[in-house]
Order: structure tokens, then C-alpha cells, then sequence
């Protein structure tokens, strides 16, 4: 039988931006692959599974409830185990994206070498893997909300946004280390320091309201405090956040396009480097 299609050209050279995403569509079917494999090696010979995406982030949530609202009385808006686990939901979606996902093409080291396809699908199953984890944290969040018989307004409609900033928010570092890493490996070791700290200066298990305000330049230039104020909007009904939080936010989204750019012009370079 003859085939019609035109055989696959691969230039040494970079691909402008535009045929870049398109051939990140030819190729998405990868991600789902690649996802799904990340799936089986995570909780493979585990004897309880995906139910650890459960036990993780509640016993987490246990510790800080006890250290928050027992011993340093932190007063939120709605009962504080669901104001932290909230935040959580969100800094967790993030910040493992950032770990995980920043190293994805150096893992995958040995695939590159046999196999054309955009690196960028790397980070991006990543981000479907671990979507698929907070995917089961919201779902055990709403159960507290049901059980508790909180009122969910019309604003949990807004949530799929602030799921989808995110995910561009740790897209937007993952991109970036994942073009540099290749030259820079000291930069995956600092990685996960960087993460550690940066959550006890974005508002996961205490509110904005207990920072000094002229500390709040500081606060609105993290975009993921705006993003977590916007989780706590939808399913809380907390005040939305602030129009400063959408500067930074707005920068986020930028530095991943620029950052998806870069990839694009350096990963066939990529291959020399390791």
C-alpha cells in the first residue's frame, strides 16, 4: 500500500515560535504517554497507591492545623483546616511542578537521543501528572465542604482560572530551568531550597491580613499569593484579590511564553549537552 503523507523533514535549525506550538500539537499524544507512565513508576509496588495523593496533603494538613491554629491562634474567614488546606492545594500544585518539572528533559536524557519530538512535552506531562494528584486534592476538599454544609457560591465557577495561572506559574520556571539546567546543573540542586523557603513568604497557612502593610509591595509581587487569595475566593468566598496581584501575575504569563520561546530555539543544541 502506498502512503500519501510527505515524509518528516527535522531542520538542525531552531523553528519559529509558531511552528514550534504547532508541532507541540502534532505531538501531544506524547504527553498523555509519557503522563501515563509517570503514573505507573510513581505508585508502582506502592501496596496503597494513588491513595497516597490522599494521605500526603492531609497529614500536612494535620501538622500546620495544629502549629496555625493551636498554638499561634491564627484567625481566618472561614474554619482555619479549610483555609489551609486551600492554600495548600494550591502551593502544592505549584510547587511540585517547579521540582518536578524543571528537571524533566534531563531526566529523559537517554529518550532524546533516539527520538525527535518538542522537549516542552516533557514538563508538560509532568504538569498533567501532577494535575491528576490535585485533581483528587479538590475533590477531598469539597467532601469537607459537603460534610461541614459550607455554602459554595456561583464564584467556585472562577476556580478552572486560577487553576490554569497555576499552572503557568510553575510552567513559567520548569521552562526556564529546563532550557538552563542543561548547562547549569548546580541549578537543580538549588531548586528545591529555593521552593522550601518560598513558602513561608506566600500566605499558604495564614492570611495577608497579619502583614504589615508596608510590606505589601513584597506580598503583591509574588504572583502565587494572588493565585491562592483566588483559590480561597472561589471555594471560600473570600474577597477577591487584589488588581496588584494581577501585575504579577500578567509578568508570569509573559516570562512563560518568552521562556517557551527560548526552549524552542535551544533544545536542538540540547542533545551536545548531554
Amino acid at each position: 500500500m502506498a502512503y500519501n503523507q510527505h515524509p518528516k523533514i527535522i531542520s538542525s535549525g531552531p523553528l519559529s515560535f509558531v511552528n514550534y506550538c504547532k508541532e507541540i500539537g502534532q505531538y501531544h499524544h506524547l504527553i498523555w504517554v509519557f503522563a501515563y507512565q509517570e503514573l505507573k513508576i510513581v505508585y508502582a509496588q506502592t501496596y496503597l497507591g494513588i491513595f497516597w495523593a490522599v494521605i500526603r496533603p492531609l497529614f500536612t494538613l494535620l501538622v500546620f492545623t495544629l502549629i496555625f491554629r493551636n498554638f499561634l491562634h491564627v484567625s481566618t474567614h472561614a474554619p482555619y483546616h479549610l483555609f489551609a488546606f486551600t492554600g495548600m492545594i494550591a502551593w502544592n500544585f505549584f510547587s511540585q511542578i517547579v521540582s518536578n518539572a524543571s528537571s524533566a528533559i534531563i531526566q529523559k536524557q537517554s529518550l532524546i537521543r533516539k527520538m525527535y519530538f518538542p522537549k516542552i512535552i516533557l514538563p508538560l506531562s509532568k504538569i498533567v501528572v501532577l494535575a491528576v494528584e490535585t485533581g483528587i486534592s479538590l475533590f477531598i476538599l469539597m467532601l469537607f465542604l459537603l460534610l461541614e454544609r459550607v455554602e459554595i457560591g456561583i464564584q467556585i465557577l472562577s476556580l478552572p482560572l486560577f487553576i490554569l495561572l497555576t499552572i503557568f506559574c510553575g510552567f513559567a520556571m520548569a521552562v526556564w530551568m529546563n532550557a538552563l539546567n542543561i548547562k547549569f546543573r548546580d541549578l537543580n540542586q538549588i531548586i528545591p531550597s529555593v521552593v522550601g523557603i518560598a513558602i513561608w513568604i506566600t500566605p499558604v497557612f495564614y492570611p495577608t491580613t497579619i502583614i504589615p502593610e508596608q510590606y505589601n509591595f513584597f506580598v503583591f509581587a509574588n504572583p502565587m499569593a494572588g493565585i491562592i487569595k483566588g483559590y480561597r475566593f472561589a471555594i471560600l468566598g473570600e474577597g477577591f484579590p487584589e488588581w496588584q496581584y494581577w501585575i504579577s501575575i500578567s509578568i508570569t504569563i509573559v516570562v512563560a511564553l518568552v521562556g517557551t520561546w527560548y526552549l524552542s530555539q535551544v533544545e536542538n543544541e540540547m542533545v551536545d549537552y548531554i
